[in-house]
């Protein structure tokens, strides 16, 4: 397989440095999917089993409560699988795998590429980015403080997930704006296409 012209692990200094990272974090987070599918499998095996409760103990812990419960094996599920999509975002996009419309952009001559991506970031994903990031904070702060869990015997300490949401478009406006410098250098031709 060819190596994406917009690849990280191609150049040196600090913008490739975080986009090497951030790729990193969604490789690494890529690998939640093994957990995922073994809690699905766990959830399918007790529900034909018709076990709601699995085990109880004294003191509550983190995320679970009291007890361990068929609900909160289904939640971790969605939970892991949310973090997962936050987390592996930005690296899809630094990776150039992620989905796009190609029809029109195939023919478009490298120059125009580089400037339809810049505006797109400025006047699309920047913006968007932004308006979740600060959304995403005050929506966690809130969880935070209202002690939000589920109401049918599911994952308590809700506010953990949503602090994903930030976190992932956080990422994704570092991602964008770490592109965005790669192909204002391109552009000025302080870089190469594959520097």
């Amino acid at each position: 397989m060819d190596t994406p012209p917009s690849d990280p692990n191609r150049g040196t200094g600090p913008v490739h440095t975080v986009l090497r990272g951030i790729v990193w974090i969604g490789q690494a987070a890529a690998w939640l999917i093994v957990p995922i599918l073994v809690l699905v499998l766990i959830g399918v095996t007790l529900s034909a089993a018709k076990v709601g409760t699995i085990v109880r103990w004294e003191n509550d812990v983190f995320l679970f409560g009291s007890k361990l419960t068929l609900a909160s094996i289904g939640d971790l599920q969605w939970h892991l699988f949310g973090i997962m999509l936050m987390l592996t975002m930005a690296g899809a996009v630094v990776s150039d795998r992620h989905v796009r419309v190609d029809f029109l952009r195939q023919h478009f001559r490298e120059k125009t590429k580089n400037i339809i991506e810049i505006m797109g970031f400025f006047v699309l994903l920047a913006p968007l980015c932004y308006i979740v990031v600060l959304h995403g904070y005050d929506f966690t702060v809130r969880s935070f403080n209202m002690g939000e869990g589920s109401d049918y015997d599911g994952l308590y300490d809700r506010f953990v997930v949503k602090a994903f949401v930030p976190i992932g478009f956080g990422l994704m406006l570092i991602a964008g704006a770490g592109l965005t410098i790669q192909k204002l250098r391109i552009l000025f031709g302080k870089g190469k296409t594959h520097d």
